[in-house]
Protein backbone atom coordinates (compact mmCIF):
# COMPACT_ATOMS: atom_id res chain seq x y z
CA UNK A 1 0.00 0.00 0.00
CA UNK A 2 0.85 3.36 -0.87
CA UNK A 3 2.57 5.27 2.02
CA UNK A 4 0.25 8.01 2.83
CA UNK A 5 1.14 12.30 3.31
CA UNK A 6 -0.87 13.38 6.04
CA UNK A 7 -0.02 16.74 4.40
CA UNK A 8 -2.38 15.77 1.67
CA UNK A 9 -5.08 14.70 4.29
CA UNK A 10 -4.78 11.15 2.56
CA UNK A 11 -6.93 8.41 3.90
CA UNK A 12 -7.32 5.52 1.89
CA UNK A 13 -11.12 4.01 1.45
CA UNK A 14 -10.32 -0.30 2.03
CA UNK A 15 -13.85 -1.60 2.88
CA UNK A 16 -15.37 -3.05 -0.14
CA UNK A 17 -18.85 -3.14 1.60
CA UNK A 18 -18.63 0.66 1.66
CA UNK A 19 -17.25 1.01 -1.73
CA UNK A 20 -20.26 -1.08 -3.39
CA UNK A 21 -22.98 1.30 -0.68
CA UNK A 22 -20.96 4.72 -2.67
CA UNK A 23 -21.33 3.06 -6.60
CA UNK A 24 -24.68 1.82 -5.97
CA UNK A 25 -25.67 5.66 -4.27
CA UNK A 26 -24.23 7.08 -7.41
CA UNK A 27 -26.45 4.53 -9.85
CA UNK A 28 -23.61 5.18 -12.51
CA UNK A 29 -24.91 4.95 -16.09
CA UNK A 30 -23.11 4.06 -19.63
CA UNK A 31 -23.76 7.08 -21.23
CA UNK A 32 -22.13 8.92 -17.92
CA UNK A 33 -18.88 11.28 -18.04
CA UNK A 34 -17.71 11.38 -14.48
CA UNK A 35 -14.82 13.80 -12.71
CA UNK A 36 -12.96 12.01 -9.79
CA UNK A 37 -11.30 13.90 -7.59
CA UNK A 38 -8.39 12.50 -5.18
CA UNK A 39 -8.89 8.74 -6.63
CA UNK A 40 -6.10 7.64 -4.11
CA UNK A 41 -5.07 4.41 -4.69
CA UNK A 42 -8.18 3.30 -6.63
CA UNK A 43 -10.78 2.12 -4.53
CA UNK A 44 -13.94 3.77 -6.47
CA UNK A 45 -12.11 4.00 -10.04
CA UNK A 46 -11.80 0.32 -10.49
CA UNK A 47 -15.79 -0.29 -10.09
CA UNK A 48 -16.64 2.69 -11.48
CA UNK A 49 -15.08 3.05 -14.97
CA UNK A 50 -16.23 0.06 -16.26
CA UNK A 51 -19.69 0.87 -16.12
CA UNK A 52 -19.58 5.03 -17.84
CA UNK A 53 -18.55 6.36 -20.65
CA UNK A 54 -15.62 8.03 -19.85
CA UNK A 55 -13.78 9.04 -16.57
CA UNK A 56 -11.51 12.39 -15.81
CA UNK A 57 -9.30 11.72 -12.54
CA UNK A 58 -7.18 13.97 -10.91
CA UNK A 59 -4.49 13.62 -8.18
CA UNK A 60 -2.27 15.81 -6.47
CA UNK A 61 -0.29 12.86 -5.22
CA UNK A 62 2.80 12.37 -7.96
CA UNK A 63 3.50 8.53 -7.44
CA UNK A 64 -0.11 7.56 -7.00
CA UNK A 65 -1.14 9.55 -10.53
CA UNK A 66 1.94 7.52 -11.74
CA UNK A 67 0.49 3.82 -10.44
CA UNK A 68 -2.84 4.93 -11.55
CA UNK A 69 -1.39 5.94 -15.01
CA UNK A 70 0.55 3.09 -15.52
CA UNK A 71 -2.60 0.33 -14.60
CA UNK A 72 -5.38 2.30 -16.92
CA UNK A 73 -2.47 2.64 -19.55
CA UNK A 74 -4.71 0.38 -21.70
CA UNK A 75 -8.32 1.94 -21.11
CA UNK A 76 -9.06 4.87 -23.44
CA UNK A 77 -12.07 5.77 -21.06
CA UNK A 78 -9.58 7.30 -18.06
CA UNK A 79 -7.38 10.53 -18.71
CA UNK A 80 -5.16 11.13 -15.32
CA UNK A 81 -4.28 14.51 -14.62
CA UNK A 82 -1.74 14.99 -12.05
CA UNK A 83 -2.82 18.47 -10.60
CA UNK A 84 -3.76 19.90 -8.08
CA UNK A 85 -7.50 20.36 -7.64
CA UNK A 86 -7.70 23.71 -7.13
CA UNK A 87 -5.08 24.97 -9.32
CA UNK A 88 -6.09 23.54 -12.52
CA UNK A 89 -7.86 25.32 -15.48
CA UNK A 90 -10.38 22.50 -15.46
CA UNK A 91 -12.93 24.00 -17.78
CA UNK A 92 -10.02 22.68 -20.77
CA UNK A 93 -10.15 19.12 -19.49
CA UNK A 94 -14.35 19.12 -19.00
CA UNK A 95 -16.80 20.23 -22.09
CA UNK A 96 -19.27 18.27 -21.05
CA UNK A 97 -21.94 17.69 -18.75
CA UNK A 98 -19.83 16.26 -15.50
CA UNK A 99 -20.88 13.56 -12.29
CA UNK A 100 -18.45 14.32 -9.57
CA UNK A 101 -17.09 11.73 -7.55
CA UNK A 102 -14.43 11.75 -4.92
CA UNK A 103 -13.36 11.06 -1.42
CA UNK A 104 -11.99 14.96 -0.55
CA UNK A 105 -8.98 16.10 1.88
CA UNK A 106 -10.95 16.80 4.78
CA UNK A 107 -8.56 20.09 4.99
CA UNK A 108 -9.72 21.66 1.73
CA UNK A 109 -12.99 20.21 0.92
CA UNK A 110 -15.04 23.08 1.39
CA UNK A 111 -12.61 24.91 -0.82
CA UNK A 112 -12.80 22.16 -3.67
CA UNK A 113 -16.52 22.45 -3.44
CA UNK A 114 -16.83 26.23 -4.05
CA UNK A 115 -13.78 25.81 -6.70
CA UNK A 116 -16.67 23.24 -8.53
CA UNK A 117 -19.23 25.89 -7.67
CA UNK A 118 -17.36 29.05 -9.41
CA UNK A 119 -16.25 27.14 -12.34
CA UNK A 120 -17.89 26.82 -15.63
CA UNK A 121 -18.36 23.62 -15.84
CA UNK A 122 -22.10 21.82 -15.97
CA UNK A 123 -22.24 19.43 -13.29
CA UNK A 124 -25.13 17.02 -13.19
CA UNK A 125 -24.40 16.27 -9.60
CA UNK A 126 -21.87 15.91 -6.84
CA UNK A 127 -21.04 12.62 -5.09
CA UNK A 128 -18.48 13.47 -1.97
CA UNK A 129 -17.15 11.57 1.20
CA UNK A 130 -16.70 14.39 3.87
CA UNK A 131 -15.69 14.95 7.68
CA UNK A 132 -19.19 14.46 9.05
CA UNK A 133 -18.97 17.40 11.13
CA UNK A 134 -18.89 18.83 7.70
CA UNK A 135 -21.44 17.64 6.00
CA UNK A 136 -23.77 18.06 9.44
CA UNK A 137 -23.26 22.02 9.03
CA UNK A 138 -23.52 22.02 5.43
CA UNK A 139 -27.48 20.24 5.88
CA UNK A 140 -28.36 22.24 8.29
CA UNK A 141 -31.81 23.95 8.81
CA UNK A 142 -32.29 27.90 9.64
CA UNK A 143 -31.86 27.88 13.37
CA UNK A 144 -29.69 24.70 14.29
CA UNK A 145 -26.42 25.96 16.03
CA UNK A 146 -24.29 24.06 12.96
CA UNK A 147 -26.34 26.22 10.42
CA UNK A 148 -23.70 29.08 8.86
CA UNK A 149 -22.29 30.79 6.07
CA UNK A 150 -21.10 27.47 4.58
CA UNK A 151 -24.90 26.31 4.75
CA UNK A 152 -26.45 29.45 3.11
CA UNK A 153 -23.95 29.53 0.11
CA UNK A 154 -24.31 26.01 -0.61
CA UNK A 155 -28.01 25.19 -0.07
CA UNK A 156 -28.48 28.57 -2.43
CA UNK A 157 -26.61 26.92 -5.44
CA UNK A 158 -27.33 22.84 -4.27
CA UNK A 159 -29.65 20.71 -3.60
CA UNK A 160 -28.24 19.09 -0.52
CA UNK A 161 -28.86 15.23 0.65
CA UNK A 162 -26.91 13.69 3.55
CA UNK A 163 -26.81 9.71 2.17
CA UNK A 164 -25.07 7.82 5.15
CA UNK A 165 -22.51 8.07 7.96
CA UNK A 166 -19.20 6.10 7.63
CA UNK A 167 -16.92 4.45 10.13
CA UNK A 168 -13.26 5.38 10.64
CA UNK A 169 -12.53 1.70 10.78
CA UNK A 170 -13.11 1.66 7.12
CA UNK A 171 -10.30 3.66 6.09
CA UNK A 172 -6.24 3.10 5.59
CA UNK A 173 -4.69 5.02 7.60
CA UNK A 174 -7.75 5.40 10.15
CA UNK A 175 -8.88 9.27 10.83
CA UNK A 176 -9.89 10.23 13.98
CA UNK A 177 -13.48 11.48 12.99
CA UNK A 178 -16.56 9.59 11.26
CA UNK A 179 -17.36 10.97 7.64
CA UNK A 180 -20.42 10.79 5.61
CA UNK A 181 -21.77 10.74 2.04
CA UNK A 182 -23.16 13.48 0.30
CA UNK A 183 -25.05 14.11 -2.90
CA UNK A 184 -25.20 17.87 -4.04
CA UNK A 185 -27.78 18.58 -7.11
CA UNK A 186 -27.13 22.11 -8.47
CA UNK A 187 -30.27 24.19 -8.78
CA UNK A 188 -31.29 26.30 -11.78
CA UNK A 189 -32.67 29.89 -11.62
CA UNK A 190 -31.56 31.16 -8.14
CA UNK A 191 -29.95 34.33 -9.47
CA UNK A 192 -31.10 36.63 -12.00
CA UNK A 193 -27.79 37.18 -13.23
CA UNK A 194 -24.02 37.88 -11.69
CA UNK A 195 -24.18 41.13 -9.95
CA UNK A 196 -27.35 39.18 -7.83
CA UNK A 197 -25.18 35.96 -7.39
CA UNK A 198 -21.93 38.53 -5.74
CA UNK A 199 -24.59 40.82 -4.02
CA UNK A 200 -25.46 37.20 -2.46
CA UNK A 201 -21.96 36.54 -1.37
CA UNK A 202 -20.93 39.70 0.34
CA UNK A 203 -24.37 39.67 2.33
CA UNK A 204 -24.20 36.14 3.35
CA UNK A 205 -20.48 36.80 4.64
CA UNK A 206 -21.04 39.73 6.18
CA UNK A 207 -24.11 38.98 8.24
CA UNK A 208 -22.06 35.94 9.49
CA UNK A 209 -18.99 37.97 11.11
CA UNK A 210 -20.85 38.27 13.98
CA UNK A 211 -23.69 35.50 14.16
CA UNK A 212 -25.34 37.68 17.46
CA UNK A 213 -25.73 40.47 15.64
CA UNK A 214 -29.03 41.09 14.55
CA UNK A 215 -29.35 41.13 10.78
CA UNK A 216 -29.94 45.06 10.43
CA UNK A 217 -26.73 45.53 12.48
CA UNK A 218 -24.64 43.22 10.26
CA UNK A 219 -26.02 44.80 6.83
CA UNK A 220 -26.57 48.30 7.92
CA UNK A 221 -24.37 49.34 5.19
CA UNK A 222 -25.63 47.36 2.25
CA UNK A 223 -29.72 47.54 2.61
CA UNK A 224 -32.51 49.54 3.99
CA UNK A 225 -34.33 48.97 7.35
CA UNK A 226 -37.42 49.05 5.55
CA UNK A 227 -36.30 46.60 2.78
CA UNK A 228 -35.38 44.35 5.54
CA UNK A 229 -38.39 44.40 7.13
CA UNK A 230 -40.12 44.09 3.86
CA UNK A 231 -38.67 41.18 3.44
CA UNK A 232 -38.46 39.25 6.32
CA UNK A 233 -40.86 40.92 8.91
CA UNK A 234 -38.83 41.46 11.92
CA UNK A 235 -35.60 43.90 12.42
CA UNK A 236 -34.38 41.55 15.64
CA UNK A 237 -33.99 38.44 13.39
CA UNK A 238 -30.39 36.84 14.08
CA UNK A 239 -28.69 35.23 10.46
CA UNK A 240 -28.73 31.90 11.58
CA UNK A 241 -32.76 32.61 11.52
CA UNK A 242 -32.71 33.14 8.23
CA UNK A 243 -33.07 30.78 5.25
CA UNK A 244 -31.28 30.54 2.36
CA UNK A 245 -34.13 31.94 0.23
CA UNK A 246 -34.81 35.37 2.14
CA UNK A 247 -30.93 35.80 1.92
CA UNK A 248 -31.05 35.20 -2.10
CA UNK A 249 -34.37 38.10 -1.93
CA UNK A 250 -32.32 40.22 0.11
CA UNK A 251 -29.53 40.17 -2.18
CA UNK A 252 -31.92 41.21 -4.93
CA UNK A 253 -32.43 44.30 -3.34
CA UNK A 254 -28.80 45.31 -1.57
Amino acid sequence: MHKHKKSLGQNFLVDKNIINKIIHQVSPLHSDSFLEIGPGEGALTYPLVDKISELIVIEKDQKLSHKLGELFSKNNKITVINQDVLKIDIDKYIKNKIRVIGNLPYNIATEIIFFLLNSKIKIQDIHVMLQKEMVDRISAPPGNKQYGRISVMIQANYNVKKLFDISPNVFEPKPKVWSSYMRLTPKNNVFIDDVHKENFKKIVTLAFVSRRKMIKTSLKDSITLDKILHIIGDERIRPEQLSYNQFVEIAKHA
